[in-house]
């Protein structure tokens, strides 16, 4: 959900069949495909649903009760839970995602990638070391992310891709990018990045949680950008950050609702505007 140029595209809409999608990135028929197929069994057990927010409940990576991230993450709480728990999210992890909708959402999520919300946010980071800090995770977004759509979007039929109309929530979404990058303070663009990383962290920690790992590779990849080592190092920075630079009585405190229920009507489209159908 990071970007670092600006590039988007309102595509038609006349829609063809989704095919089978190698996990090298081929066209083709392969039972490896990029969704589920005949002859894949899904992932070994249900992910169960996360609970309720709770004040604390990031308290390790430094989210704890009474600081501003927590109560940030706190008053998006409704639209945050619906969206890590959305049907999308819920078959993303339990392998029973269909290729029409899991390629309608690549496409639609790669302008986010497009976006320049972090080149934004390194432009007005404060310090050298917040800079090089963001710096590297551009590195990061560069040498992992981008080769996933790669691998798993650009063996799709250009037609294919070009099929697929932006949606109306993406199309919200990146007007909402676009108005915080041009016009927001550092600590707005610093709570967009923080809320869009978080929330990810936040539905992916459910697989994780159960110990399920996804048999589809397009799903257990989309999973590992999200989770792990790194990516928990980096949404923590961006709390630590968050703290420091934030305030609750700011403009900024609107940014993590705006962003939970844009995630929402996101992750809902995706069927609305499924590949083909």
């Amino acid at each position: 959900m990071t970007a670092s140029s600006s590039a988007q595209s309102n595509h038609g809409s006349q829609a063809v069949a989704a095919p089978n999608i190698s996990p090298t990135g081929e066209s083709g028929t392969s039972a490896q495909s990029v969704g589920q197929d005949a002859s894949r069994e899904p992932a070994t057990k249900h992910v169960p649903l996360a609970p309720a927010s709770k004040s604390g409940d990031y308290a390790f990576l430094g989210a704890t009760p009474g600081s501003v991230a927590d109560a940030f993450y706190m008053a998006a709480a409704e639209d945050w839970q619906a969206a890590i728990n959305s049907r999308f999210v819920n078959e993303l992890l339990d392998d029973t995602l269909p290729d029409s909708v899991l390629i309608s959402y690549l496409v639609q999520d790669f302008t986010f990638f497009m976006q320049p919300t972090l080149e934004r946010l390194t432009a007005q980071a404060p310090t050298q070391e917040i800079r090089d800090m963001l710096n590297r995770q551009a590195e990061f977004f560069a040498d992992r992310e981008k080769p996933y759509f790669l691998r798993f979007l650009y063996g799709v039929d250009e037609r294919l891709q070009a099929s697929v109309p932006q949606t109306p929530a993406n199309r919200e979404y990146c007007a909402y990018l676009d108005q915080i990058a041009a016009t927001g303070s550092f600590a707005q663009l610093l709570c967009l990045m923080c809320a869009m990383e978080w929330l990810y962290l936040a539905w992916a920690k459910r697989t994780v949680d159960a110990g399920v790992v996804q048999q589809v590779p397009a799903h257990r990849g989309w999973v590992e950008l999200h989770e792990g080592d790194l990516f928990r190092r980096w949404v923590g920075n961006l709390i630590e950050l968050v703290n420091r630079y934030a305030s609750v009585d700011g403009p900024e405190a609107a940014v993590f609702p705006e962003v939970a229920r844009l995630e929402r009507a996101f992750f809902e489209d995706s069927y609305a505007y499924a590949v083909g159908e």
